[in-house]
């Protein structure tokens, strides 16, 4: 026996329901979608970036010299390790420009803590472009239930309003009304308990890739300091 989805008793009582409910269903359902795409392309993105954190940190804890380290950032350059590299040397050169214009060829204590606070800078600006598209997941988790929960409200005024005009009470009359109520708090949960697993989950994953963001801060401003403080 084939199973059809437009002879399924959920269709058949999402087809019996007001124009407000079928609204509110299908906006639970584009949220729906939006969080499977969301959850899909991040687990992607997170993955592919602990790999390649993975790789750089590896690498670099065999690097002893800041010119090796050039290198190794122009190799990982699609990475946020590669590009926090990047980002950095190009602003350690243009302070060691200003020092040369001044007869210096070292860096100043000075020099030092700004360079430290643009990695700071440079750490969480990667972070921020990573968390994109979370906040649409916590949102979902949050306002789901809600959304379903004003759909039920909505239907079970209704179902109400349709005893009292049936002047009876018994479950033949009660059940479909009610059935139709409850189907969009159904639906506002079934958004919101994936979006708020995912929305902890890439949280968490986004601590970790903030850790190993700051192993390769540290590792970058220890060869600065090794090879341009006096």
């Amino acid at each position: 026996m084939k199973f059809s989805l437009f002879k399924s008793v959920a269709w058949q009582l999402i087809a019996q329901t007001d124009i407000m409910t079928k609204f509110i269903l299908l906006g639970l359902f584009v949220a729906s979608v939006a969080c499977v795409a969301i959850i899909a392309f991040k687990i992607i993105s997170f993955r592919r970036q602990k790999q390649q954190l993975d790789l750089l940190l590896k690498r670099l804890r065999s690097i002893r010299q800041f010119a090796d380290l050039v290198g190794v950032a122009k190799e990982f350059k699609e990475s946020m390790g590669g590009r926090l590299l990047l980002e950095n040397i190009s602003e350690l050169r243009v302070i060691l420009d200003e020092a040369k214009k001044e007869g210096g060829t070292h860096l100043s204590q000075k020099d030092l803590e700004n360079l430290e606070h643009l990695v700071e800078q440079s750490t969480l600006s990667l972070l921020l472009e990573e968390e994109t598209y979370l906040p649409v997941l916590g949102s979902c988790a949050a306002v789901g239930p809600l959304v379903g929960l004003f759909g039920t409200i909505w239907g079970l005024i209704h179902a109400f309003l349709d005893i009292s005009q049936e002047h009876s009470s018994d479950i033949a009359t009660v059940a479909p009304g009610m059935a139709e109520a409850l189907i969009t708090t159904l639906g506002g949960l079934i958004v919101a308990i994936p979006a708020m697993i995912a929305f902890h989950y890439f949280s968490n994953e986004l601590r970790k890739l903030e850790f190993q963001l700051g192993e390769v801060g540290d590792k970058f401003l220890m060869l600065v300091k090794q090879s341009f403080i006096k």
